[in-house]
């Protein structure tokens, strides 16, 4: 992933802050941002579970 303008950054880490809320608006690149920041956090966790489920089905889809 190349490096992300930081306006971009921030808005992605503000919109998916709560662990309790799915991401809206995922993309394979904001997905694999959503992991990277959610890393760890549990199968509580829908913003890590959406973003796993999205970049699974993009792998299956290839």
């Amino acid at each position: 992933m190349d490096a992300l303008r930081s306006d971009i950054r921030e808005l992605w880490l503000v919109q998916s802050r709560d662990c309790a809320q799915e991401p809206i608006g995922l993309t394979y690149e904001r997905a694999r941002f959503v992991l990277a920041v959610h890393a760890g956090h549990g199968a509580h966790c829908r913003q890590y579970l959406a973003s796993s489920a999205y970049c699974s089905r993009r792998a299956a889809e290839k």
